[in-house]
C-alpha cells in the first residue's frame, strides 16, 4: 500500500493517477475540505479525511502502508496555515506516524532551493522538511524539481492569462533573467514512480530539470509565441511586485500573483543538463513542445474568475 499526501494538488492527480493505472494500491491523504472530484475521474483508490495537523487520521491513513509519496506543500500562507506549520511541522507529524505503524519509505517533493537557514520563509520550511527526512531514520528519496509545467498548474496558465487578459504590456516580476528548468508533470510523475521499483534511489537526493536553461524572459516568449501574441514586457522592481503581490492575496480567493511567487523569482532553480536522463534513464520534454494545452482557452473570462474563485 502507497499512501501520497497532496493527492489531490496540480502534481499529485498525475501521480495517482499513473501508480493506479500501474496497478499500485493507493491510498490518499485528502483535507477534509476538499471532494473526491478532486482526483483524477475514472481511477480507484482509498481515501482517508485528514490532514498532515491530525495525528489520529495520520495513524489511520498509514495502516498496512510501506511507502509514502510526501507530495504535500503549502505555497500559500493563509490564516493559521503557516509554512513552518504544514511544510516542517506536518512532515515531523508524518515521520512519527510512519514510525508508529510500520511504514519504512518515504519519497519527499521538494525544491532546488530549499534550505533550513534560507531568508525566504517557504524555502526555509522545505529545507527543514528535508532535513526532517534525512534524519528520520526512515529509507527517503527526495526529489528537488525545477518549475513544474503542465495543465492546471500556477504559473504557465497565469502567464498565459495575463498574456491574453492585459493589452499590449505585460508587467515582468524583476528583470527577467532568473534562471528555469521548467519540468513537465507527466516527466515528474514517471520520476515519482520509477523510485518506487528501484532501490538505487533509496538515500538520495536528486535535483530535477528539463532539457536546458531559460529565464523567465525565455519562458515568457516562449508561451507568447504558443498563443500567438506580443507584449511589450515592463519590468517590476520585486519591492512593488511584493506589495501588488500582498494586495492581491488579501482581495482574491486564488490571486494570479502571491508573495511566494514573488520569492521564488529571485532564486535560480537549475541543476545540471541531464540530471533526469542519469538518474532516471530518460529524456525529459521540452517546454516549447508540450504546451498546447494553453490554446484555444477562455483566458478572458477564466482572468475575472480568479477574482472571485471560479478560474
Amino acid at each position: 500500500m502507497i499512501l501520497v499526501t497532496g493527492a489531490t494538488g496540480f502534481v499529485g492527480q498525475r501521480v495517482v493517477a499513473r501508480l493506479a493505472a500501474s496497478g499500485h494500491e493507493v491510498r490518499c491523504l485528502v483535507r477534509p475540505a476538499y471532494k473526491e472530484r478532486h482526483l483524477p475521474p475514472g481511477i480507484s483508490v482509498h481515501m482517508v479525511a485528514g490532514g498532515l495537523d491530525d495525528p489520529p487520521a495520520l495513524r489511520v491513513a498509514l495502516h498496512r502502508v510501506e511507502t509514502i509519496i510526501h507530495l504535500a506543500t503549502l505555497w500559500r500562507e493563509r490564516g493559521p496555515r503557516t509554512f513552518d506549520g504544514v511544510n516542517h511541522q506536518g512532515t515531523l507529524n508524518l515521520i512519527e506516524a510512519a514510525h508508529e505503524v510500520g511504514a519504512s519509505r518515504i519519497i519527499l517533493l521538494s525544491y532546488p532551493s530549499a534550505d533550513g537557514n534560507s531568508a525566504y520563509a517557504f524555502l526555509r520550511s522545505k529545507g527543514l522538511a528535508e532535513e526532517a527526512v534525512k534524519s528520520s531514520g526512515l529509507r527517503f528519496t527526495i526529489l528537488r524539481p525545477s518549475w513544474v509545467y503542465g495543465p492546471g498548474d500556477a504559473w504557465t496558465t497565469h502567464l498565459a492569462m495575463v498574456l491574453k487578459s492585459v493589452p499590449f504590456v505585460f508587467p515582468m516580476v524583476g528583470d527577467g533573467q532568473t534562471r528555469l528548468q521548467p519540468l513537465w508533470v507527466e516527466d515528474l510523475a514517471t520520476c515519482v514512480e520509477q523510485c518506487l521499483g528501484n532501490q538505487k534511489t533509496v538515500g538520495q537526493t536528486y535535483t530535477l530539470g528539463g532539457p536546458g536553461y531559460l529565464t523567465l524572459n525565455d519562458v515568457l516568449d516562449i508561451i507568447a509565441k504558443e498563443l500567438k501574441v506580443h507584449r511589450r514586457k515592463v519590468f517590476v522592481r520585486a519591492p512593488l511586485a511584493r506589495t501588488i503581490a500582498e494586495t492581491m492575496e488579501r482581495m482574491m480567493p486564488q490571486p494570479l500573483l502571491t508573495t511566494t511567487m514573488v520569492d521564488l523569482l529571485g532564486v535560480d532553480a537549475t541543476t545540471d543538463i541531464g540530471s533526469v536522463m542519469r538518474g532516471f534513464g530518460f529524456e525529459p520534454a521540452r517546454l516549447a513542445d508540450t504546451l498546447d494545452y494553453l490554446r484555444g482557452q477562455p483566458w478572458r473570462r477564466r482572468s475575472w474568475g480568479m477574482f472571485f474563485g471560479r478560474p
